[in-house]
């Protein structure tokens, strides 16, 4: 488990996938709409431009969102801010995230690892230690960069870890001893098979003092079943309809 300010909260908490979309994910606009509805957490995900700057943009590359056929490693920081999406919003830096929304804090899934410095350069220029959590599906990268800032941060299972604690859980084994650190469990309900939203693994999470987050969850029954389950986030792309349920908005 991990005692850290940015878990301190009496309620479910609400995270904005993403921020919420439409606008486009992970800009300005997207994150504005997503304190609107309510949102205590803004999960997001970081990459580097290819002059050093952490970005907030989940693909590897600009097809999905720009219809550009390059890489967000492979552009700069002003090309960056010059993108048009498809979709509106404009296009966000981390230190520009950090900066215009001061009271929220950030779930950030760091996607590459040329991004580890840059995030761990802006979490320090803006003293931002107590309001961002440091993911990333690889573990490397999530070592990696809790151990370059100079304060302690809130962190989250990589997925390699959360296969370990799932299947430890099914042969009745102990989990305590691989969320030593770790702030959270953030997993689907499901995935390859493997059900994460069942009662005994939630418990057995619960039971370790870590908290349980899940993620994608858009429609009002399930968000309503996990929390009755336990869950102490959701992570969601309705923020609207989340705020409203948890009474947020």
């Amino acid at each position: 488990m991990q005692n850290h300010p940015y878990f301190l909260t009496d309620r479910v908490a609400l995270f904005a996938h993403r921020g919420f979309t439409p606008p486009s994910e992970n800009t300005m606009e997207a994150f504005q709409h997503a304190v609107d509805c309510g949102a205590d957490y803004i999960e997001t995900d970081i990459r580097c431009t290819q002059d050093g700057h952490a970005v907030l943009f989940h693909d590897e590359d600009l097809r999905r969102l720009a219809r550009i056929e390059q890489t967000v490693r492979s552009i700069t920081l002003t090309e960056f801010k010059s993108l048009k999406f498809i979709d509106g919003g404009t296009p966000i830096t981390l230190v520009e995230a950090l900066d215009a929304f001061p009271l929220m804090k950030f779930n950030l899934d760091i996607k590459d690892p040329l991004a580890i410095i840059p995030t761990v350069r802006a979490i320090e220029s803006r003293g931002a230690h107590n309001r961002v959590l440091i993911s990333s599906f690889s573990e490397t990268t999530r070592r990696k960069a809790v151990s370059l800032v100079t304060k302690p941060v809130a962190t989250s299972t990589s997925a390699s870890l959360v296969l370990k604690l799932r299947w430890r859980a099914l042969l009745g084994l102990e989990i305590k001893s691989l969320l030593d650190g770790i702030g959270a469990v953030q997993v689907p309900p499901s995935m390859y098979g493997i059900r994460f939203d069942s009662k005994r693994f939630v418990q057995k999470v619960l039971a370790s003092g870590t908290q349980i987050h899940f993620w994608t969850i858009n429609d009002e029954k399930s968000i309503r079943r996990l929390i009755a389950l336990g869950a102490n986030g959701i992570v969601t792309d309705n923020t609207e309809l989340a705020g409203r349920i948890l009474g947020k908005s």
